[in-house]
């Protein structure tokens, strides 16, 4: 057998962490472009689709004459950073030649080509018949033409070459920008009617629909959605109105949700009698409908931490302006308690319920049996309903007595701390006890003061607690006896 030669493994380079996009208004080559967190949340989105494939890295922007040349890598990891306001991604597969550092922490990619730009498309149609707002499609790397968005970091920092400091967490707001397809940042979407786009028909819809809800498809002829409601996967199809004298938003309204379903049926054997075979009609029909591949492209952003659906206001159930359905949904013991509090009956249902809290909330101040009103202010009802709350009913006589009792404790305490104080100097001789009464009346006025000034006085300062001169042992011989002394005996005045 033949000696076989493996070829070494080609070194590749990776790059973490590299800015390519920031939210504003930046002028380049193609006009001027407009991004926002959901243009990024879009990019990120659309990779989900198994049709939609990574960013790729290339030398430079798109040359038709060069639409052969390889790829020098892709972008893998492509997620949002600073609250959603930058597009962030790894350079992955790149040559090693272009991404590693020599031994002096020189690379290629850091002084050839040490800025970057992106290319994108709007209302990109995968092979699926998904249509993306928003998809990156591939990342530039420039030489010498500064990229449109000024204030990305500079390759040319060695540290972001090793994943130290890739980009800073605030700078601008980044990249230079070429685009297929439409202009960025689609400032021209297809128009369903006179002043109304296919963005006003969803940002109309998403402006009072429930959060569960999000849209599907948007059918241009006729002027319909297809909805999906998340919390239990049902479908409903919402006609749209559009006023002629109406602008933008304004314009649209939309019917009462109709509850729809998917049925997957055999193609038809014979080619010729499937008119959706023909090619031509096929197409006419995909430019009708705006498909969209999941909910994050569909509605970008993230879940309320609370729900902020409203309540329903009838067991049958209401619908929101543009099909959001509302229900209210109570456990036994709630219901029950609902009940008890509005004086229903056990088998009262959710319309009395409804009704009676309606009555409760439309009751003239003051209107009611005074019965009830009374009942209801006796000392033994409010007493059950504070130790309901966990709460202590007290009397105002007990609540005085027990605030007068505490009062005098206090003072009391107070006033055995301030003698405490005085008589440890008089203890020490500090003061003399005729001033007791004076440095009391000090320490009633100033007690931070007085204590300091106490502790700052030297012991026996008014009063001597030791002896005072010189001492000699307690035996005294006849000869030092002072009155047998000559000088005693012959003193005389």
């Amino acid at each position: 057998m033949a000696d076989v030669t493996v070829p070494d493994r080609p070194v590749l380079a990776h790059l973490p962490n590299v800015e390519l996009m920031h939210a504003g208004t930046w002028s380049a080559s193609t006009g001027v472009h407009t991004f926002t967190a959901d243009d990024f949340a879009f990019a990120v989105a659309a990779l989900d689709c198994p049709a939609v494939r990574r960013p790729y890295l290339k030398l430079g922007h798109t040359d038709p004459r060069f639409d052969g040349e390889p790829a020098c890598g892709w972008i893998d990891n492509l997620h949002t950073a600073s609250e959603g306001r930058a597009l962030v991604g790894d350079y992955v597969g790149m040559p090693g030649w272009l991404g590693d550092a020599d031994e002096n922490g020189h690379s290629v990619l850091a002084s050839a080509y040490p800025d970057r730009s992106i290319e994108g498309q709007w209302d990109f149609r995968c092979a699926l018949g998904h249509t993306h707002p928003f998809v990156l499609t591939a990342v530039a790397l420039l030489g010498v033409t500064p990229p449109a968005i000024g204030t990305l970091t500079s390759l040319q920092d060695v540290g972001a070459l090793y994943g130290v400091a890739a980009s800073s967490a605030h700078g601008g707001t980044p990249v230079s920008i070429q685009m297929k397809g439409t202009a960025m940042p689609n400032p021209k979407p297809r128009t369903v009617a006179a002043g109304v786009t296919t963005e006003d028909v969803r940002r109309a819809y998403y402006d009072n629909a429930g959060w569960d809800v999000w849209i599907e498809e948007m059918h241009l002829d006729p002027l319909q959605l297809i909805v999906i409601d998340d919390s239990d996967g049902s479908r409903s199809r919402i006609p749209i109105t559009v006023d002629p004298n109406g602008d933008g938003t304004d314009g649209v309204t939309f019917g009462q949700p109709v509850p729809v379903v998917v049925r997957y049926e055999d193609a038809a054997a014979d080619p010729a009698s499937d008119p959706v075979a023909d090619p031509a009609v096929a197409a006419s029909a995909n430019t009708q409908i705006v498909r969209y591949a999941n909910r994050a492209e569909s509605r970008p952003g993230e879940s309320p931490r609370a729900s902020s659906t409203p309540a329903a206001a009838s067991a049958a159930g209401s619908h929101l302006k543009g099909g959001s359905a509302v229900a209210l949904t109570l456990t036994d013991e709630q219901e029950t308690s609902i009940r008890e509090a509005l004086g229903l009956a056990e088998d009262a249902d959710a319309d009395a319920i409804v009704t009676a809290v309606e009555d409760l909330a439309t009751a003239p101040e003051g209107e009611g049996e005074p019965e009830a009103a009374a009942s209801a202010t006796t000392p033994s009802s409010v007493a059950a309903a504070a130790a309901r709350l966990g709460l202590r009913v007290v009397d105002d006589e007990a609540l005085e007595a027990r605030l007068s009792r505490g009062d005098a404790a206090f003072e009391r305490l107070e006033r055995e701390d301030r003698e405490r104080v005085v008589d440890a100097a008089l203890a020490d001789g500090k003061i003399t006890p005729a001033r007791r009464d004076h440095w009391l009346t000090l320490m009633s006025a100033d007690r931070e003061g007085t204590t300091a000034l106490l502790e700052g006085l030297p012991k026996e300062l008014a009063v001597p607690l030791s002896e005072v001169g010189h001492g000699r042992d307690s035996e005294v011989s006849a000869s030092t006896n002072v009155r047998e002394s000559d000088v005693f005996k012959n003193w005389s005045i």
